[in-house]
């Protein structure tokens, strides 16, 4: 990433009435991901503990902004079939509503 380009914790510190985050992939290549996603790709399982060192950092940020005031959403463009990432991806939403993340799913 170019050293000018703010992060997305960054850009959401910063926000005063909204953030949008908008998925329009089937695929994410998510690093810190990879893991996690192999695991409930193996047991079906999702690490869904909002106070789990997994979803900590996140739950904080979202927190923040909400506290804020902040409005923060979530839409997710899906294909259907939905693919295996995007079936991942729905098992750890509960954890972004419970941070306080709007989050709406659509078939393309």
């Amino acid at each position: 990433m170019p050293q000018n380009e703010l992060r997305f914790d960054d850009l959401l510190e910063a926000a005063r009435h909204s953030a949008v985050h908008l998925e329009m992939r089937d695929v994410y290549g998510v690093g810190d991901e990879a893991a996690d996603f192999n695991e409930w790709q193996l047991s079906g399982n999702r690490d869904v503990d909002p106070n789990s060192p997994y979803w900590t950092p996140w739950v904080d940020l979202l927190s923040r902004a909400t506290a804020r005031g902040v409005t923060v959403r979530r839409a997710r463009i899906v294909s259907e079939p939905v693919t295996d990432y995007i079936r991942y991806e729905h098992a750890g939403t509960p954890v972004n509503i419970y941070a306080g993340e709007q989050v709406r799913w659509l078939p393309r």
